[in-house]
């Protein structure tokens, strides 16, 4: 609250309140005082009391006894006090002071004392004991507010302590509300503005780098009341703006870390502005935390941590993209996934495998080498002959002749069985090589022999492990050639191994043909996970869709392989693996 006059000028201000002031700075702080709370050395007789009597101090105690004068208002508004002398009138924007009559010398303290008050005022002095308080010390201020009369005023007379020569009250006449020469305090309640705001406190939820916030701010005093925030102050390039007209805080963070920020605030409907703090959270990027850390030179089967590669086959294209998840920068550890694509010469087949290698397998990025070329040179070396002309005798006669799906089924078992069996044994060999476990080369595979004609294309699979491999068409939706292994534990599945070889391995093939399709497509999980999750969002048309949504547009760039090597550096909160796809379209 601020201190006005009412035409006083400083000097006269000082005459009427100055040795009360400076009274309570010299009992602080002189040593012949016994409420001495400071101890001072060094001084030159007189220093305190210039130093009691400057304008400087005169100022800020005067604040002070308008301050404390509010917060026993606001503490106990239904008390009421009265002094007959020095009145001075407070309103709820300002306390006025008027010009006092001169009077006896003032007092070292000034106290309130609460009494009551009536509308009329009697003719002649009158002697209250309670509306005098003792000099010496200051009461402690009560515990619950006393009890008044009704008041039949809309104000209410406040007194102070009377100046004492001595400690022990004495008589003091009430100012009639006319008497110009008593000056006249009185609180009014004519327009009962909030006039304080115990702790009041501020909340914005936090916020992410990068990512988009619109939230609003909420502001409560200790009471509950709501108050509305004027103006609120972001750091210089936060990125954040404040709209007081919806009380909301937008726009997109730039800058990370814990923020104290400036703001004005009001109860509403009330023109008083104040100010407050509200502490903000921005979090930063997640993907600024991520670290990129080479391998150890010294470890043997280095790779290289992105491939790609694009065939374009006049008839079909096909494209494929491994790169090191974030995990693997982060640890300094090899890429383990790995692709194979090829086509073979002359009788349109085309070759696509994908490879995880287990992230718990010391050596699983060699062994998921191993599996795609291996198993890949066998498939391209076997459809590039004679076994490959035959088969596509068989499947273009598929509609003339319906038995020719059941011959084709048992050739490909059978071409799938021995291409599996040789690419765990060329990792049995390896793993004795080196005189380590054949686990330790562990590794998932996932293969398609593909033949287009025209709108037809015929698809046979194998499938051991986890990711996907799928045809997909915007008009006809999603097949899914196979289902996921799982393993033991949850988050765990199958492995390229002779004990998975021999446990039910007709079901891990598959054939179909299929028209007007879009895409083969074959996935690793570190791409899988992020955007179906579980097996049944794999079956999910419309994840399908968003996905094809953005690799379609990637398959018209001059070089759609490595689009697609750059779009695997996509940011999904919780999926940081090694990710490869291989397409076909």
């Amino acid at each position: 609250m601020s201190i006005e006059t009412a035409g006083l000028s400083v000097a006269e201000l000082r005459a009427s309140y100055g040795p009360v002031l400076q009274g309570l700075v010299e009992g602080l702080f002189s040593s012949d005082s016994k409420h001495q709370i400071f101890q001072l050395t060094g001084l030159q007789d007189g220093e305190l009391e210039r130093f009691a009597g400057s304008d400087d101090v005169f100022e800020l105690l005067r604040k002070f006894v308008g301050d404390l004068r509010e917060l026993i208002k606001t503490s106990y508004p239904d008390a009421v006090t009265a002094r007959p002398q020095n009145i001075m009138v407070v309103s709820q924007q300002s306390l006025v002071m008027q010009q006092p009559t001169p009077a006896s010398p003032a007092p070292s303290v000034i106290d309130l004392a609460p009494t009551q008050s009536t509308a009329s005022v009697p003719a002649s002095p009158a002697t209250d004991s309670n509306n005098v308080v003792q000099i010496g010390s200051l009461p402690s201020v009560p515990a619950e507010p006393p009890q008044t009369q009704t008041q039949t005023d809309q104000t209410s007379e406040v007194t102070t302590a009377s100046p004492l020569g001595e400690q022990r009250p004495v008589e003091s006449p009430v100012a009639r509300a006319d008497d110009s020469a008593t000056p006249v305090m009185s609180i009014s309640r004519a327009a009962p503005t909030p006039t304080s705001a115990s702790h009041p406190t501020f909340f914005l939820p936090n916020c992410n780098v990068g990512t988009e916030y619109a939230e609003r701010i909420k502001g409560r005093d200790a009471s509950g009341r709501e108050l509305k925030i004027v103006d609120l102050r972001f750091p210089k390039n936060f990125g954040l703006s404040f709209d007081p007209a919806t009380q909301m805080a937008s726009g997109v963070p730039t800058l990370s870390g814990e923020y104290v920020l400036n703001l004005q605030w009001c109860f509403p409907g009330f023109p008083d502005v104040r100010s407050g703090e509200c502490r903000l959270t921005s979090n930063p990027d997640p993907r600024s935390l991520w670290k990129v850390t080479e391998p150890d030179s010294s470890l043997p089967y280095r790779k290289e941590h992105l491939d790609h590669q694009l065939i374009r086959a006049g008839s079909f294209d096909i494209a494929a993209a491994s790169r090191r998840g974030r995990s693997h920068e982060h640890g300094g550890t090899f890429r383990d996934d790995d692709f194979f694509v090829a086509t073979t010469q002359d009788n349109g087949w085309a070759v696509l495998i994908v490879a995880d290698g287990a992230g718990s397998a010391e050596f699983s990025r060699e062994g998921s080498r191993i599996a795609v070329e291996t198993a890949g040179r066998f498939l391209v070396d076997g459809l590039d002959g004679e076994f490959g002309t035959k088969l596509g005798t068989l499947v273009d006669g598929w509609d003339a002749n319906p038995a020719n799906a059941d011959t084709i089924g048992e050739e490909f078992h059978y071409s799938f069985h021995r291409m599996a069996l040789r690419a765990v044994e060329a990792i049995e060999n390896e793993a004795g090589a080196r005189g380590a476990p054949v686990r330790s080369f562990a590794t998932t595979l996932l293969a398609a022999a593909i033949r287009r004609d025209g709108d037809n294309t015929f698809l046979a699979t194998f499938w051991i492990g986890d990711g996907a491999i799928v045809t997909y068409a915007p008009s006809s939706g999603v097949k899914l050639m196979g289902t996921p292994d799982g393993g033991e534990f949850a988050g765990q599945t199958r492995f390229l191994e002779r004990a998975t070889l021999a446990d039910g391995f007709a079901k891990r093939v598959s054939i179909g043909r299929h028209q007007n399709i879009s895409s083969v497509i074959l996935l690793t999980d570190g791409v899988s996970d992020p955007y179906f999750e579980t097996d049944n969002g794999l079956a999910d048309p419309s994840k399908w869709n968003a996905l094809w949504s953005e690799l379609s547009p990637l398959l018209i760039e001059e070089d759609p392989s490595r689009a697609l090597a750059e779009w695997l550096h996509f940011f999904k909160q919780g999926h940081h693996d090694d990710r490869t796809i291989a397409m076909l379209w």
